[in-house]
């Protein structure tokens, strides 16, 4: 509508001055410079998606470098032992050790893959990989059960990978316990305890990890657009566009708009495997975690920017993002180990990356269902790192273009 009026006043206006007050042409004119504006940011978005579309690295790293890297990292970052292999030696064979060697497989989760008969098979079972831990059921076992008294058994585990033997170890008391729990017999234990765990009933390491790991894939199609620019600059072309009539926060914008939004579609690919493949619980509302999703992007693309305005290749903004984004966010956000709060350093280090924020709304929305009540404090911080890098992106930018 405006646009069709501004193309009436002006010809018009330069026709005859007089027909229009001194000051018409004038109200209109900023509608002008906007259309013109819009114009210039708009060519450069086509421009941008035709040269993704015809560069099939790009367009991995765009869209589909988050799905692929989430399952990687997710495989590598596990810690759950799916499927516990255990040896069994039965002294008993009782009804009693029978029940409680069923109440140990009975989800599939320990499976009974050999039986022996002395000390040595466990040994070669070990060796072989077969067993990851031995279970002999003395005699008695169903006797002491029925007179109301404490039985045991001995459990021998392959030490030799630490993490796989605390898994299996927890899981074969969990089970004792919860069969205990279900004879009824209060005199076999002092006291019951029993423990409820919320969001992640079974604490798999997975369902914490892959939402977490949601923050660090996303870097990927967030550099793509420093990568961009460094491409430019190596085939020269990034030196013709700047001396064309399109200003720089007009060309950093139309890039960010083009690589926001194959991120966004990069995101659901994820996301799509996080919840299907992973069987990642997601709770929260879709429309909140994609909204700040974008805030978390417009966060880091906007240091990427910052980073690309000096940086004239892309082997050294893929060096610096990996030093400054990529690998701090492994240690230092929360993703594995707490936030180390014992000395200032190390909090505000932690709380200057914009992964540290996203992990928690990531892990927030998908596992509790929280929404954006609880996580303002998050959303504002990254806000807040987005407005600052992509100001100093277009300041830097235009300062270097004059």
């Amino acid at each position: 509508m405006f646009r069709d009026l501004c193309c009436i006043f002006e010809p018009l206006h330069a026709a005859r001055p007089g027909l229009f007050p001194e000051g018409a042409t004038a109200t209109w004119r900023p509608l002008l410079k906007l259309r013109n504006s819009l114009r210039r940011t708009a060519a450069i978005i086509i421009k941008e998606y035709k040269h993704i579309w015809l560069d099939p690295g790009f367009l991995f790293l765009t869209i589909l470098s988050p799905a692929v890297l989430l399952t990687l990292l997710a495989y590598i970052f596990s810690f759950d032992v799916d499927r516990a292999h255990l040896a069994l030696n039965d002294q008993d064979q009782s009804p009693q050790s029978l029940e409680y060697i069923h109440a140990l497989t009975a989800d599939g989760d320990v499976r009974l893959v050999a039986t022996f008969q002395n000390y040595d098979e466990v040994v070669e079972l070990f060796q072989m990989g077969r067993a990851d831990a031995a279970l002999v059921i003395p005699p008695g076992f169903g006797r002491h059960l029925s007179a109301h008294e404490q039985a045991s058994v001995n459990l021998i585990v392959d030490g030799s990978d630490a993490g796989t033997a605390f898994q299996v170890i927890n899981s074969i008391e969990q089970r004792t316990q919860a069969y205990v729990a279900d004879l009824g017999e209060p005199g076999i234990l002092p006291f019951d305890v029993r423990i409820r765990v919320w969001f992640n009933a079974n604490l798999r390491s997975q369902f914490s990890m892959v939402p977490g790991l949601m923050a660090l894939v996303l870097i990927l199609p967030a550099m793509a657009v420093a990568l961009g620019i460094a491409r430019e600059k190596e085939s020269g072309t990034f030196e013709t566009l700047v001396t064309t009539p399109v200003l720089g926060h007009e060309l950093l914008m139309g890039k960010l708009v083009v690589y926001l939004s194959l991120g966004v579609i990069g995101t659901l690919l994820a996301l799509a495997v996080a919840v299907y493949w992973f069987r990642v619980p997601f709770r929260g509302k879709l429309g909140l975690y994609m909204l700040l999703t974008a805030d978390y992007m417009l966060a880091v693309m906007g240091f990427c920017l910052f980073i690309a305005n000096y940086v004239p290749s892309q082997r050294t903004v893929t060096s610096i993002v990996l030093l400054t984004l990529f690998i701090p966010s492994f240690f230092l956000s929360g993703l594995i180990l707490p936030i180390d709060k014992s000395s200032f350093l190390s909090e505000a280090l932690a709380f200057s990356l914009p992964s540290t924020h996203y992990i928690v709304i990531s892990r927030g929305v998908a596992l509790k269902g929280v929404t954006l009540v609880e996580l303002w404090p998050e959303a504002l911080a990254l806000a807040g790192m987005a407005f600052i890098a992509l100001a100093a992106s277009i300041l830097s930018f235009s300062k270097k273009l004059r």
